[in-house]
């Protein structure tokens, strides 16, 4: 199987691997290229064109968790992810 070729997403301004929403969670996921990180605000606009009633996202940098997005109350708030 051939390893997906990252593309350059300027509103997320990222390196793009691919993206997933389940609507029934209102959960949404972007895969990045390793070492990569998303603009928070492009991420959330980008994922709210989706469903405008996403509640949270989870960023992926290659096979690491990266930040997590949240909607709480009406802020969106970010959390790196849990290191060991």
């Amino acid at each position: 199987m051939t390893t997906p070729k990252p593309v350059y997403h300027s509103e997320l301004q990222c390196s793009v691997l691919g993206i997933s929403y389940d609507f029934s969670t209102r959960q949404g996921v972007l895969s990045m290229a390793e070492t990569n990180a998303c603009d928070m605000n492009g991420c959330i606009a980008f994922f709210k064109r989706i469903d405008p009633k996403v509640e949270s996202i989870r960023t992926v940098a290659g096979d690491n968790e990266d930040t997590s997005y949240r909607l709480i109350g009406k802020e969106w708030q970010a959390r790196p992810p849990s290191r060991p």
